[in-house]
């Protein structure tokens, strides 16, 4: 059993849509000393038109070096439940994944060519990637990430998704948030590498220098912002 928990960071985000606040994210980074991992847990609650509430819940377990070890998602809202479970296996080089809700179970595995890295709907976890990634200076970097398109029911298994991050710049000038100033890098996530003739919009993500928490993200209409975070180290 893992014990002797402590809690590195703890803080919580707010999402906007046109300027409209609609959804907020409470999460905390814990370190678990005794097995040398580290986990991100989030908690988020949106209003949906219906005036109920989505509530989805994240839990992203990492190695000493931060890599993905375990994921977990369940998401809940009003009747409807359903949870994905992603495992990796060291040993075997294998992704193992699980979709439950109310009706089915699915079970799914592969074997794992490359290191991969796991989208969630927690933005806390946006970043991480970059804590063990190599993002090269210069140019865009191409990352493997695993994405899941299941909503309430199964309708296929985990997919690659290959997403080009550059880093604009390591610092940031006079970057604050509520007047407050922080130190922040600026990453970019494109989908296309910058050879491409496409012309893109990126999604845009200020980086915090504390375990690559984030601070900011802007993509077209929709933002989302630090309200506040505590650092307890």
């Amino acid at each position: 059993m893992t014990t002797n928990p402590e809690i590195l960071i703890e803080g919580s985000y707010l999402y906007y849509q046109k300027g409209v606040n609609y959804s907020q994210e409470n999460f905390k980074l814990v370190q678990f000393k005794d097995s040398h991992t580290y986990h991100i847990y989030s908690e988020i609650l949106s209003r949906i038109e219906s005036g109920e509430f989505l509530k989805i819940m994240v839990r992203y377990e990492m190695d000493h070096h931060f890599h993905p070890v375990f994921v977990r998602v369940e998401k809940s809202l009003g009747n409807n439940y359903c949870q994905e479970v992603f495992k990796f296996d060291p040993v075997a080089q294998e992704l193992h994944y699980t979709f439950q809700n109310s009706n089915t179970t699915q079970d799914f595995k592969r074997p794992l060519a490359a290191r991969h890295y796991i989208t969630t709907p927690a933005f806390a976890t946006s970043a991480i990637f970059t804590l063990t990634k190599k993002i090269d200076a210069i140019g865009r970097t191409a990352v493997s990430f695993f994405s899941s398109i299941n909503d309430w029911t199964y309708e296929h298994p985990p997919e690659d998704k290959v997403v080009f991050a550059e880093f604009k710049t390591r610092e940031v000038p006079d970057f604050k948030i509520n007047n407050s100033p922080l130190s922040a890098s600026h990453l970019c996530l494109y989908e296309f590498d910058s050879s491409s003739a496409a012309i893109e919009s990126p999604v845009e993500i200020f980086v915090s220098k504390h375990y690559a928490i984030p601070y900011q993200m802007v993509s077209g209409d929709q933002s989302i912002v630090i309200k506040n975070m505590k650092r307890n180290n």
